[in-house]
């Protein structure tokens, strides 16, 4: 029996699983048997190629997002409002074949948005070329799913595909370590109550992954899946914003229940161009991108024309890694202007956290 097959097989008796206390155990353990099998057939595809040819895209500029949505939603035209692309624009299925790439140019920051085939049902089962999608989704910095008023079931069904090909949406990766030991088998450790899962299932689960001796120390109450997610290691988290094109075909009373269902997307109209600013913000934001103004001496100005782009939570070393080598080597001191100074022109060293639009200046010796 092939890969495949035992996948099929260990899928069709999930399903046949009743969900009940009494199947718990059992319904554990196939679940991390196809986790298993499809991370194993991952690495197989990985060796040969088969599961990337043909979508094979260089990654440029401070980040990198893709533009997800089933056929015809509109994506080609936002990329075309948005960037430099010459997206092909049709109403009809399927007419993006291939990953356009386009440049959105702002608040400093140079991202590169991708506007890929149209994602359909069964995409992580390969249905419609959908792995090859889904690798370039992968090695994304951020996602862009985009529905229109007719089809907003869309967003549900994306949030599916994402996840059955391990991509993870605007989620933490879980508060689990694994560690390997000599002996004294399975050791489960956990500072809090885990209401959601029996430790002789943690157990079973840990098994059939293969630990025989290890401890498992586990900081947040887990389900079955999130330990599975820990253990797995194809899985991928990035923030997701979800875009509700053609908004101007949608009254009031419609727009409020959607932003309810949908945890407030945004509303656009990629025809028209209608908030697509406010898009551009949220894009910026969710990417975790900070300006930062580099000041050379005392008595000038900084270059805000120019800012540096780095990620929330970078430091003053991470910057002067980013501008050169000899920064780090030769650094003295540095004084900062802006949120994160306790006051105009405060001296700081490396360890300093950097926050939006921040006025550096550094010292060599």
């Amino acid at each position: 029996m092939g890969i495949e097959d035992e996948i099929e097989a260990a899928r069709e008796k999930l399903q046949e699983t009743p969900v009940n206390k009494a199947t718990e155990t059992e319904r554990a353990r196939l679940k991390a048997k196809i986790a298993q099998l499809e991370e194993e057939q991952e690495k197989r595809q990985a060796e040969t190629g088969s599961s990337t040819q043909g979508y094979a895209v260089e990654k440029t500029g401070d980040a990198t997002v893709a533009l997800v949505g089933y056929p015809s939603v509109g994506k080609s035209t936002l990329l075309n409002q948005l960037t430099n692309a010459e997206s092909e624009v049709g109403e009809y299925e399927f007419t993006t074949l291939d990953v356009v790439p386009g440049i959105l140019q702002h608040r400093g920051a140079h991202i590169q948005l991708l506007d890929v085939p149209g994602l359909i049902g069964g995409a992580a089962d390969d249905k419609g070329g959908g792995q090859q999608v889904l690798s370039v989704i992968r090695n994304a910095d951020m996602v862009v799913l985009m529905a229109d008023p007719d089809r907003l079931d869309g967003f549900d069904r994306m949030d599916e595909e994402l996840y059955d090909a391990g991509i993870r949406t605007n989620m933490e990766p879980p508060n689990i370590k694994v560690t390997k030991k000599d002996k004294g088998g399975i050791d489960v450790k956990a500072p809090i109550d885990l209401t959601q899962i029996d430790r002789d299932t943690l157990e079973d689960v840990m098994e059939q992954w293969g630990y025989v001796n290890a401890t498992i120390v586990i900081r947040e109450d887990v389900g079955i899946d999130r330990v599975i997610d820990a253990l797995a290691t194809n899985r991928v988290y990035m923030p997701a914003l979800k875009v509700v094109n053609k908004a101007d075909q949608i009254d009031k009373d419609t727009k409020i229940e959607i932003e309810d269902e949908y945890d407030d997307p945004i509303f656009i109209s990629a025809e028209h161009g209608t908030n697509l600013e406010t898009l551009k913000d949220a894009i910026f934001e969710h990417l975790g991108l900070i300006r930062v103004y580099l000041k050379q001496k005392s008595n000038t100005e900084a270059d805000k024309e120019e800012p540096m782009i780095m990620e929330e939570g970078d430091s003053v070393e991470t910057l002067c890694e980013q501008l050169h080598d000899t920064f780090l080597d030769r650094f003295k001191h540095a004084r900062v202007w802006g949120e994160s100074a306790k006051h105009p022109g405060q001296r700081v060293g490396l360890d300093h956290t950097i926050q939006d639009e921040d006025t550096i200046e550094i010292t060599k010796q």
